[in-house]
């Protein structure tokens, strides 16, 4: 689009929508609609029932203006500003504020104009590719938390918060989360990253299943494709916490999930479908135990390792047979303090379990190593400002096992804030190197 929507057109929106609601969630009888109340401006008339296939009304309504503006960016291929005018002709059709005179696009292109109704496009910035520019979404504190890495090392966080599930490309995070789903119950729920495949995917659990969406870099901001349902549970039960993928780069996707934090589920996302096969999984908890955290990486091509925390502060792990695709027995890790939380990681071609303990100490282990026999548990250097933060809450890490040149990345978070680092091997243990303090508007 290149230049402002005829007035006409903004205003046959809000009567349109006055005349008939139902039209914002059929695009082609709106389309028609729009051609008999603004017939000399075809492009905004399609333009605007785009955005009602795209949903955009119902994101609006929810107050999901970042999101709507990402949707159609995304997923219609509108450019920045088209889709910022679009968002903002739907922002005032269904304020009942459209009238002829109100609305010029050269406004759009500056991020807003004097006379837009409040904050209905704050953050958004059409110039920088449809990024936000400021806080477009606040996640809030993380009470889950993971990172995966692109094939070039660079990071991408995924923070399950209690505003929701979200992503951000890199570290500095200012403006530039991106909401990948409202979800029931935060705090029994979890999210997980797989960037081996493509397109990478992003993955989390709510109430009625596993849900995942694709996740693309294009240029600087980071493009998500519809959600998908990958498992559903039986009726009465839910998808809760904890959850864990393993991706290929083929673009197959494991998932590990649970309806009860006893048992593991396995659901295989390929090209010829989607299988769902529960057991595979030796049980890891005693009785009247339950798993709170679950992490899964790749050794080789052939082995990979689970690592898997409970709620009595055990530490297990069991070695994962890819050709075979099933899981050894647990073994207990034994960590000389209780963890308050822990993350798995291939570092230089070396598994490591990493854990916090309460007092916000941080321990690594060679997994394989130690249940070799011949490897134990060592303390790791914190940076100056990660040690005098309080303790973490919250850990997660990520590297690429086909670029074991690459640093690996370690994100924790706790009342301290979000830190990210990258991470290193030396001999068995593993060194941070400069954090970042990662915003998410708390």
């Amino acid at each position: 689009m290149d230049g402002p929507f005829d007035k006409a057109t903004v205003a046959g929106l809000a009567e349109a929508l006055r005349l008939d609601p139902t039209l914002a969630g059929e695009p082609e009888r709106l389309r028609r609609a729009l051609a008999d109340l603004a017939p000399d401006d075809e492009r905004g008339g399609w333009l605007l029932a785009l955005a009602a296939a795209a949903g955009v009304p119902a994101l609006l309504g929810q107050g999901l203006v970042a999101e709507a503006h990402a949707r159609l960016c995304d997923l219609a291929a509108c450019r920045a500003d088209a889709a910022a005018a679009a968002v903002e002709a739907w922002a005032r059709a269904l304020d009942g504020a459209a009238e002829a005179g109100e609305f010029a696009a050269d406004e759009v292109a500056a991020g807003g104009g004097e006379n837009w109704p409040e904050g209905v496009l704050a953050g958004l910035d059409p110039d920088a590719g449809g990024a936000a520019a400021g806080p477009g979404e606040q996640p809030g504190m993380p009470t889950a938390l993971r990172v995966a890495l692109w094939p070039d090392g660079g990071p991408v966080l995924a923070a399950v918060t209690m505003q929701g599930v979200f992503v951000v490309d890199g570290v500095q995070a200012y403006g530039r989360w991106r909401r990948v789903a409202d979800v029931r119950a935060p705090l029994s729920r979890d999210a997980a990253l797989a960037l081996e495949t493509v397109p990478g995917r992003v993955a989390w659990t709510d109430h009625d299943g596993v849900r995942v969406r694709a996740l693309r870099r294009r240029g600087a901001r980071l493009v998500l494709g519809e959600p998908r349902v990958l498992a559903v549970p039986p009726d009465g039960a839910q998808a809760r916490y904890p959850v864990a993928v393993l991706g290929q780069p083929g673009g197959d996707l494991s998932v590990l999930w649970t309806q009860d934090r006893l048992h593991l589920t396995l659901t295989e996302d390929r090209a010829w479908g989607t299988r769902t096969q529960p057991g595979l999984v030796p049980g890891a908890c005693g009785a009247g135990e339950r798993l709170n955290g679950l992490h899964w990486c790749l050794e080789t091509e052939q082995t990979g390792w689970l690592l898997c925390r409970t709620d009595r502060g055990r530490l297990l792990a069991a070695r994962w047979d890819v050709p075979l695709n099933e899981a050894g027995h647990w073994a207990d890790l034994e960590p000389p303090a209780v963890p308050v939380a822990a993350t798995l990681v291939c570092v230089g071609e070396v598994v490591f379990a990493v854990a916090a303990t309460q007092q916000g100490d941080l321990l690594s282990l060679d997994v394989r190593g130690a249940l070799s026999g011949y490897a134990g548990w060592h303390s790791v250097d914190r940076p100056a400002q990660v040690s005098a933060a309080p303790p973490p809450r919250v850990l997660a890490s990520g590297a690429r096992r086909d670029r074991p040149a690459l640093p690996g990345w370690l994100a924790l978070a706790g009342p301290g804030g979000v830190w990210a680092m990258p991470v290193t091997r030396s001999g068995d243990t593993l060194e941070c190197g400069n954090p970042a303090n990662v915003w998410t508007g708390e």
